[in-house]
């Protein structure tokens, strides 16, 4: 059966068309669009009008190339940004008026979407997912097609930029280290000892592994490499983290998404991370063919 997700997060809306069956989950279309629902929400503060519009504007047009595509059900789901505002009714009620029912999922089940996302290629094994969003990041552990243990924690990319780093880049080292404080400080939660493979799915991962093997991205990234990439992005600037091939949209959240991404590594004790492109919405589809 040919299905849809359309994923809201707070940097960007994706598009997934696959058809899903015995085969699992095989794409057909996929597309971005880097909306930054999520833009100054920081703990407690309202969606802007403008990061409601456009991201309303690009769920819209998916919506609409779904169709196109021959999508017999489409599922569109939002994540933090969209679970903390106060206002996020009206977000979901603007989506509602163009004919789009959001589904705004808990920590708890955004993180197992995206671990049986992550996890397609690895079935029957340990493992656990790192996904490192714009507003939080989840890492879930399972075994085979059983979660047993997550957590969501406030270390979005975008969250951090904001509140650490704001507009300056490259950024002042005092800076960084009360990212990196904050960063441990919510990893101390986190066991050390999780079992399995690492996953690391979300664009912050998907950006991070061209940058360390532009030749082949799905390519596993050692823990020394992840912080080498990490420790050399926050000495560019924008223009210069651009030009390196980093999307417009994520230049501004990628040297913060690679600190928690390093950190994470370095916590767990892993000596690599396994890039995977399929993610939230793969798990979407993937729990829809169950």
């Amino acid at each position: 059966m040919r299905v849809a997700a359309i994923d809201i997060g707070s940097n960007t809306t994706k598009l997934l068309v696959a058809e899903t069956g015995s085969g699992g989950v095989e794409p057909v279309r996929e597309e971005i669009a880097y909306t930054r629902l999520g833009q100054g929400i920081g703990e407690g503060k309202p969606l802007q009008p403008e990061a409601i519009a456009r991201t309303v504007e690009a769920a819209v047009k998916f919506a609409a190339a779904a169709r196109e595509a021959g999508a017999a059900r489409l599922v569109v789901t939002a994540t933090e940004a969209a679970r903390n505002a106060p206002n996020a009714s009206e977000f979901v009620q603007a989506c509602r008026s163009h004919g789009l029912e959001v589904q705004v999922l808990s920590g708890e089940e955004e993180a197992r979407l995206s671990w049986l996302g992550g996890t397609s290629d690895f079935p029957g094994q340990p493992t656990v997912v790192l996904d490192v969003g714009g507003g939080s990041a989840e890492i879930t552990a399972g075994d085979g097609d059983v979660v047993t243990w997550s957590t969501r924690l406030p270390l979005g990319a975008v969250r951090l930029r904001e509140r650490f780093l704001g507009d300056a880049a490259p950024a002042r080292p005092g800076a960084w280290t009360l990212l990196e404080d904050h960063v441990h400080a919510a990893l101390a939660a986190v066991p050390p000892d999780l079992p399995g493979t690492l996953i690391g799915v979300g664009g912050t991962v998907a950006a991070l592994a061209n940058l360390a093997h532009p030749a082949d991205a799905t390519k596993p990234m050692t823990a020394e490499k992840i912080a080498s990439v990490a420790a050399f992005l926050r000495t560019l600037s924008r223009p210069q983290i651009l030009a390196l091939g980093v999307p417009w949209g994520r230049e501004d959240i990628i040297a913060p998404g690679a600190a928690v991404v390093a950190l994470v590594v370095r916590h767990l004790g892993r000596e690599r991370l396994v890039p995977s492109l399929k993610g939230l919405r793969y798990g979407v589809l993937r729990d829809l063919g169950r």
